[in-house]
């Protein structure tokens, strides 16, 4: 039996920020918003501060949020939450706003976060997990990044040392969603390539995982068809809003497909990169990508070759060989063709990875074969 679980109410439009009264006035009037402290995005938050104020709402801003969010980052933000009493969650922000959110959200009035118990209790995608709390806080996302996903999933990840761990829940799924072009439309190019490609890496990796569904793939073929189609121009033309448009919707469409069908190879890969070297996240995954495809075409043979035809619609029935060529075009496209090595990382990182224990207990690929994607990824 095939399932599919969607319950964020979105909003898809240039200047949907000015819904957002609208949507607050659901949930309560004292808000916790939580955001980077990110400088070019200081226009949008006080914006976002002006829309609560205008309109009767109280706002706690809560504005330290870091990349890769850390469990100690997070406990001073939960610190935080306990003492104001939100009636609500506003994450502004790309993915580690939203994930801190989630975790906020899902822990409010616990007086300590239980990490042992959530990253034990929640470590699967596809668990029905029940309610975890009669107190957890609705979450409204408003996403200024067209890559993570997070404002559609109920995924949330969080560094503990040098590992990225992440937590499953349903109830860290948004309620509602602003999605506005307008608010990704200041993200510098390579930032926009490094999460676009990160959109497209969602949609792959989701149409190859084994509980993918007809409705799921819907959505992984047509994110995949859009990123193919706007990334790279959006790469040769920054400022175009349009662009911008299309990529904040395969970004979505990508997200849903990931937290019905889940990921492969390539992501647990990335997390364990990103902990030991703080690499971007997009980053990461543009290099293992390719490596990923050459070692792991054997088991994908079938899916390769009809992802080689949605990539490339100028012919069809193409091999499965294939791929690797048109995704490394399309990499090239968009400035995203990486290395290991190229991106800074050390012998001393690269042995700390291939040693991470993590390697020996992945259901997509043997211990052997990750080793073998990642040697070809330090090339």
């Amino acid at each position: 039996m095939e399932t599919y679980y969607q319950p964020s109410k979105i909003y898809f439009d240039f200047n949907a920020l000015e819904q957002l009264p609208n949507v607050l006035k659901k949930y309560g009037k004292r808000i916790f918003i939580v955001s980077t402290p990110d400088e070019p995005l200081v226009p949008l938050y006080n914006r976002v501060k002006d829309l609560c104020v205008n309109n009767g709402f109280e706002y706690y801003h809560f504005d330290q949020v870091a990349p890769n969010p850390s469990t100690t980052m997070v406990e001073l933000a939960h610190k935080k939450l306990i003492e104001y009493h939100a009636d609500v969650i506003l994450a502004v922000g790309g993915g580690s706003s939203i994930d801190t959110a989630k975790v906020l959200a899902l822990a409010n009035q616990d007086e300590n976060i239980d990490w042992d118990m959530l990253f034990e209790k929640f470590d699967s995608p596809y668990e029905d997990y029940g309610i975890y709390s009669e107190n957890v806080l609705p979450i409204i996302s408003v996403p200024t990044t067209s890559g993570t996903g997070s404002q559609v999933t109920q995924a949330a990840v969080i560094s503990r040392n040098h590992d990225k761990c992440t937590i499953y829940h349903p109830q860290c799924i948004s309620k509602e969603v602003i999605l506005d072009p307008n608010l990704v439309a200041t993200l510098p190019l390579k930032m926009s390539m490094a999460t676009g490609f990160d959109a497209f890496t969602h949609a792959f990796e989701s149409y190859l995982n084994v509980h993918h569904s007809v409705y799921s793939r819907f959505d992984s073929v047509n994110a995949i068809k859009l990123i193919c189609e706007y990334l790279p121009k959006l790469h040769q033309d920054i400022t175009n809003i349009e662009y911008r448009k299309y990529m904040s919707l395969s970004d979505t469409l990508a997200g849903r497909a990931l937290s019905n069908s889940g990921a492969d190879i390539p992501h647990p890969l990335s997390e364990i990169i990103g902990g030991v070297t703080n690499i971007t996240h997009g980053v990461a995954l543009a290099c293992v990508f390719i490596p990923f495809i050459r070692v792991m075409n054997y088991k994908h043979e079938e899916d390769f070759a009809k992802l080689a035809d949605v990539m490339d619609p100028s012919k069809i029935n193409h091999s499965s060989s294939e791929l690797v060529g048109i995704v490394e075009k399309f990499m090239e496209s968009i400035g995203m063709k990486v290395t290991l090595s190229s991106m800074g990382v050390t012998k001393e990182q690269f042995d700390e990875i291939c040693n991470s224990p993590i390697l020996y207990h992945l259901p997509f690929a043997s211990h052997d074969e990750c080793i073998a994607i990642l040697k070809q990824a330090y090339e």
